[in-house]
């Protein structure tokens, strides 16, 4: 027996020594994505509650991109200054310090900070369908919290995580770690889920204001300790990068081009030669007309599916329950798509990503139908039907639940993989750009379109059958992307045997 349980623990011992590097990526994704969670719940549930699901389109057009934007300034001005290491935990300090501040600052005192003789004012400037402007100003401290969190998604996991994996793979090694890393990483939803809902639930008896305020510090408190336990793992992980950044940093003092002890900074060309630069590529190209439909198409259907959520969930409390609950569902979505990531793979990259628009659109398509035909009853008969509703939130539920799980295991795997063989001011300035600006671009995009229509049509419900159409048009659109980029990766394959 004990024969048999110590060669067990040196099949296992053996295991973590060959996929060492492996494992510590894919914890230290599963942190990143337990913060991610924790994030979006309180994001959503915050604003959503108050304000409805009307506001996300203005919020995403009118704050996260001019914050995405200053988040692009700011990291390519550090990229050229500082070596990787610092260049990373720089980037996601302030993060953890807003947290901190929001949490057990700010949002104690939210009635304290609303400019309500303002918002006044500025009700009887502006015309009735702009009323949404009124609440957003209101609600200032919940718009800038949503905003940071939207960017803990694009700004730490999409650009800072992922461009760290990709420093530390070749394009072969790529083929075999990255399906495990996403699997294992996003699996981290199973346990933010109930996470989240133990937090709510344990706080309930205390009152809605004080169990929600006692809920958020829970939360905040782990979203500090997953932020330390990040950095940690990054510096395990990249103990050879500092290594190697000191040789270069003394080449370079020899050279007379630097300081004693500054290690090699990241990329040398300035902000608008590195956008002629990456212009030039086009494999950068296809790969932001690939982030662009994704955002355009997820963005379409997460708002009209939230607009009937919000009708069955209205309280903060039962909102981010049911948020959590989604949460768990999205882990076990990526344990599906993690092992389908691996199989797709195997018969080609192209296969792979092509799966995520079209999961995607076979989902979203009946959730469509079903809510633009309980609007026609509701113009006919004058009643929405609940059987109806309830059918488009479920539908709904299933569309997010395997569009997120595709989007963070097959998507991102995929993308990844062809920033591998790319330069560093490919890797990092031109993945910063995709990731911030052009997935921005993408949902404002989006966001601005929703805009106009609840402008001109008068609710966001009154616009499915157009909102419907925008998402089969992006979907289509990202389906050719896709085989695009596919072709020239076959070719620049044969081109280099």
């Amino acid at each position: 027996m004990i024969k048999q349980w110590g060669s067990v623990y040196g099949r296992i011992q053996k295991v973590m020594e060959v996929h060492a590097l492996t494992l510590k990526l894919a914890l230290m994704l599963f942190f990143t994505i337990i913060n991610f969670d924790i994030m979006r719940n309180l994001k959503e549930s915050l604003l959503v509650t108050r304000v409805g699901a009307e506001a996300i389109p203005f919020v995403k057009f009118w704050v996260v991109v001019p914050c995405a934007f200053l988040f692009l300034l700011g990291y390519s001005w550090l990229a050229n200054h500082l070596c990787r290491t610092r260049l990373f935990i720089i980037s996601i300090t302030p993060f953890l310090l807003w947290m901190l501040f929001f949490s057990w600052g700010i949002y104690p005192a939210i009635d304290q900070l609303t400019p309500v003789s303002f918002c006044d004012w500025l009700a009887r400037l502006l015309p009735e369908q702009l009323h949404i402007v009124v609440e957003l100003v209101y609600h200032w401290p919940l718009v800038l919290f949503f905003a940071l969190a939207e960017l803990w998604g694009s700004g730490v996991i999409a650009l800072l995580f992922w461009t760290t994996v990709n420093d530390l793979h070749s394009s072969t090694s790529a083929l075999k770690s990255y399906p495990l890393i996403a699997m294992l990483g996003n699996s981290a939803s199973i346990i933010a889920g109930p996470l989240v809902i133990v937090c709510i639930s344990s706080n309930r008896e205390m009152g809605a204001a004080i169990g929600w305020q006692r809920s958020m510090d829970q939360l905040t408190f782990i979203f500090l300790l997953n932020g330390l336990l990040i950095l940690l793992l990054y510096l395990s992980c990249t103990k050879r990068w500092r290594q190697v950044d000191k040789v270069k940093g003394a080449k370079r003092v020899k050279r007379g081009k630097g300081k004693i002890n500054q290690p090699a900074h990241v990329t040398n060309l300035p902000l608008f030669e590195s956008i002629r630069f990456l212009m030039q590529s086009s494999s950068l190209g296809f790969i932001a007309l690939i982030m662009l439909f994704y955002c355009i198409c997820i963005n379409m259907v997460e708002v009209a599916w939230k607009s009937q959520v919000v009708q069955f969930y209205s309280t903060e409390l039962e909102y981010a329950g049911f948020m959590g609950q989604l949460t768990f569902l999205n882990g076990l979505g990526c344990l599906l798509c993690g092992f389908v990531l691996q199989r797709l793979l195997r018969k080609g990259w192209k296969r792979a990503a092509l799966a995520t628009p079209l999961l995607m659109a076979i989902t979203a398509i009946p959730f469509f139908i079903a809510v633009i035909y309980n609007r026609h009853l509701h113009q006919t008969t004058g009643f929405l039907s609940y059987e109806l509703l309830s059918m488009a939130v479920y539908l709904g539920l299933a569309n997010n639940v395997l569009s997120k799980s595709a989007k963070y295991t097959l998507f991102d795997a995929t993308k990844e993989m062809v920033f591998v063989p790319l330069t560093s001011e490919e890797k990092y300035k031109g993945k910063a750009a995709i990731e911030l600006l052009v997935s921005r671009l993408g949902k404002s995009g989006s966001a601005f379109m929703q805009q106009g229509l609840i402008v001109a049509m008068g609710s966001l419900s009154l616009a499915m059958f157009w909102l419907g159409g925008i998402f089969l048009v992006a979907a289509l659109l990202w389906l050719g992307a896709v085989g695009c980029l596919s072709q020239q990766l076959d070719s620049s394959t044969t081109g280099s045997h």
